[in-house]
């Protein structure tokens, strides 16, 4: 279970701090190779739950996705919650975002399992993140990533993004809506 809150974020003095930070924009500048535009921001709710349905789990990103935001991306993630292993932690595929299975490049599918996904890169390759509220961690969205159910313990999680496009000027709830 999942809850997403769009308008509020900006106007929090702390995530727009986050926004601007200098060593952030370099970051993303670097890795982008350019100009790096903020995309996104967000935060989001994971709540524990006993029992969630295959769909639930895909329209909730508890499966391995990765994010066509923009061209090209970069992403950064602050837990603003102690996440630890009963608290849903984030998943990542460590080189996903430069190979890809060319059945995972022909779908847009939301939603790959993680049989699929593991086998294909290898069960090393995945990267649990757990950490204090205020751990940072920074990917690219290209890269198949999922979040884990929470079993015990909601998460709270922030979101910031920058892509190499420029950032949409349509709106829902005060949030850039996605191209």
């Amino acid at each position: 279970m999942s809850g997403h809150h769009f308008e509020r974020v900006l106007q929090c003095e702390a995530a727009v701090a986050v926004q601007q930070d200098p060593l952030l924009i370099d970051i993303a500048r670097h890795y982008l190779g350019g100009e790096a535009n903020l995309i996104t921001t967000r935060t989001w709710w994971s709540f524990p739950t006993k029992s969630a349905s295959e769909a639930d789990l895909s329209r909730a990103s508890f499966k391995f996705h990765f994010d066509l935001d923009d061209w090209r991306m970069l992403k950064f993630f602050f837990y603003l919650s102690d996440v630890d292993a009963d608290a849903g932690p984030h998943v990542y595929v460590k080189g996903s975002h430069n190979r890809r299975r060319l059945k995972h490049q022909l779908t847009l599918l939301v939603g790959h399992s993680v049989e699929d996904v593991l086998g294909f890169y290898g069960e090393e390759n995945a990267v649990t993140m757990t950490g204090r509220a205020g751990t940072g961690f920074v990917e690219d969205p290209f890269g198949f990533h999922m979040g884990t159910l929470a079993k015990q313990t909601p998460r709270l999680m922030m979101e910031v993004g920058f892509g190499v496009s420029k950032p949409s000027k349509r709106r829902y709830h005060g949030e850039p809506v996605i191209r």
